[in-house]
């Protein structure tokens, strides 16, 4: 073989295995470019909102957002609460509209399901992901939380959330009634009324009593009526013996 032609043959490897490289460079650029893309989570910051402050009776409202979603075609979320203070409102939960909607209460949690449907397009933009309402049954701090997500896009690629977020309310129990102790009635003792003397007079030492009452008096009395007889009776003898004198 000349020196020409070997030479001629190593240019035209060389340029064959030129162009191999610059076209897998080629295409690694290509597929990096598009890696964010393919891989890009479906949802971006995830919150939870509820009212700072709720005294026992109320209800309160709370809402699942995102700043933003992209191609977001399911999603579930675990909510946990202290049902001790709390406690979840059946059929309060809402979702995005369109879709198929579904809610599981447990002790203490709730999960809630929101996929759409078909050839239904994925959410895009800000969204409110759920908003249910909680009755507050006693006074403490309550916090509820997010526990765990899941964010599925159209294609069937699944993200979970990052880390729990949650929210703290502060919670005023209703104050306690308590019934007055009844009053026993006390019902006076009648005073004894006293014939005499009114009330306060100073009292004076009671007369010594009578020989005698009632019937007793009869003895005295005709005594008394004979003696006044005798008496009568030698006036009269006297007055008669005189005159017989005076004959």
């Amino acid at each position: 073989m000349s020196a020409h032609r070997m030479t001629a043959g190593l240019r035209g490897v060389g340029g064959r295995v030129a162009a191999l490289a610059a076209t897998t460079a080629a295409l690694l650029g290509v597929s990096l470019a598009l890696a964010p893309a393919a891989f890009a989570a479906p949802v971006g910051a995830v919150t939870i909102t509820a009212p700072p402050t709720a005294d026992e009776g109320d209800t309160i409202s709370v809402s699942i957002p995102v700043d933003t979603s992209t191609d977001l075609f399911a999603f579930d979320l675990v909510v946990t609460f202290d049902e001790a203070l709390l406690a979840f409102d059946d059929a309060s939960a809402t979702f995005p509209a369109g879709g198929y909607d579904s809610v599981t209460e447990s002790a203490g949690s709730v999960q809630l399901t929101h996929t759409r449907l078909g050839s239904s397009p994925g959410l895009e933009g800000a969204q409110a992901l759920a908003t249910f309402t909680f009755t507050v049954v006693d006074g403490g701090a309550a916090t509820i939380e997010l526990a765990s997500a899941t964010f599925i896009d159209s294609l069937g690629a699944s993200t979970p959330l990052a880390a729990p977020v949650s929210t703290s309310v502060t919670l005023v129990a209703a104050p306690v009634v308590v019934a007055p102790t009844p009053t026993a009635t006390v019902t006076p003792t009648p005073t004894p009324t006293v014939t005499g003397a009114p009330a306060g007079a100073t009292s004076t030492p009671a007369a010594a009593p009578l020989a005698s009452t009632g019937s007793d008096l009869t003895v005295p009395l005709v005594v008394g009526s004979l003696a006044v007889a005798l008496l009568a009776l030698g006036a009269v003898l006297v007055i008669r013996r005189r005159k017989e004198i005076v004959r």
